[in-house]
């Protein structure tokens, strides 16, 4: 039953998170970003600005994004919770779901707009989908992330390009990865 109230409050903050940043539909250009969102590959900015990392404040918590019930630090069956949540609950942050897909369902409108997309599908834009990938990883507190297919790379004009592509964008998840 305790596992199953983590589950559900995750995902609420999950939600939440999201909610909060797609407030409002927008595009790099309409949010000023100026030279961060350009063809350039190497912005480095806060894709979630002023959000913290989610941390345990326990049942009481007012906090939207604090997690109510999952505390890494407690001891569960004789293990810390890190190490049996990772294996029993094994949670990642699929990348199509939360960086490519929009939030639509067949039969409506996208309900998501991030503020760093710039309406492409170049080699620049996958790089910062990528880095706010692991951003959100990090403040979300989970380790593990999943794509769909090849959805991480734009598809280029030839095989040759669209695997040149693919081994641009797992070098920099490789980089981001291992710094994380």
């Amino acid at each position: 039953m305790m596992e199953t109230k983590s589950v559900l409050l995750l995902l609420l903050c999950l939600n939440v998170l999201l909610f909060l940043v797609n407030a409002a539909p927008s595009t790099c250009p309409a949010d000023n970003l100026g030279s961060k969102c350009d063809e350039s590959d190497d912005w480095k900015g806060e894709f979630f600005p002023g959000i913290p990392k989610i941390k345990y404040e326990g049942p009481t918590t007012k906090n939207p994004l604090a997690f109510k019930w999952y505390n890494p630090e407690e001891k569960i069956l004789g293990k810390e919770n890190e190490g049996w949540f990772l294996d029993w609950m094994r949670f990642s942050v699929a990348f199509w779901h939360t960086f490519r897909g929009t939030g639509g369902d067949p039969f409506g409108a996208p309900t998501k707009f991030w503020p760093w997309e710039d309406g492409t599908n170049s080699l620049a834009m996958a790089k910062r989908r990528m880095r706010a990938n692991f951003e959100f990883i990090e403040k979300l507190g989970v380790d593990l992330w999943c794509f769909h297919d090849r959805d991480i790379a734009p598809e280029g004009k030839t095989l040759e390009e669209s695997n040149k592509n693919l081994d641009e964008v797992v070098a920099l998840a490789k980089e981001l990865q291992v710094s994380s």
